[in-house]
């Protein structure tokens, strides 16, 4: 009787930790495996991880993205890439720096419009950067104006050139 109680208490207190609780979510950024396709382009994030973009859904299924333009595409119009998932349904935002290559949340990442970088399709793109001040850097060696994540537009996006777009 004892074990049974101890078993149900450290249960109980694991479940509310959200440890073995389907509702605790990892929504850390998924490895991009080699074969993975942006569902915009369908070219290979992976060869490209200076690039690459990803959201990790609420389920924790993930779709990685070529570059931070077809990430906000995605984002823009999920019904035209994705017949799973719906807005609601995004846990996270990922991002690579464009300099150290290492995963950054989107939302709070800083972007390089009007540069001298081109993305995987040789064309306009927006390098992401985990601080202003890599941004700004960025920027004063290579062109460009910084922006914050709720300054990326659709007219940005579309000033950006149309090759991703189908």
């Amino acid at each position: 009787m004892t074990r049974q109680l101890l078993a149900a208490l450290l249960a109980t207190t694991l479940i509310g930790l959200g440890m073995g609780s389907p509702l605790a979510s990892d929504l850390s950024p998924r490895e991009v495996q080699r074969n993975t396709r942006c569902p915009v382009c369908g070219m290979y994030p992976a060869m490209s991880p200076q690039w690459m973009a990803q959201v990790v859904f609420n389920d924790q299924s993930a779709s990685s993205f070529d570059s931070p333009v077809d990430l906000f595409r995605f984002l823009n119009n999920m019904l035209a890439f994705d017949k799973r998932h719906k807005p609601a349904d995004v846990g996270a935002v990922w991002v690579a720096d464009y300099g150290t290559r290492a995963w950054t949340d989107a939302r709070t990442a800083f972007y390089v419009t009007g540069s001298q970088a081109r993305g995987p399709m040789n064309e306009p793109n927006l390098p992401a950067f985990a601080t202003r001040a890599a941004a700004e850097a960025h920027a004063r060696t290579q062109g460009g104006r910084v922006l914050g994540y709720p300054e990326i537009t659709r007219e940005l996006l579309r000033s950006l050139g149309n090759a991703h777009q189908h």
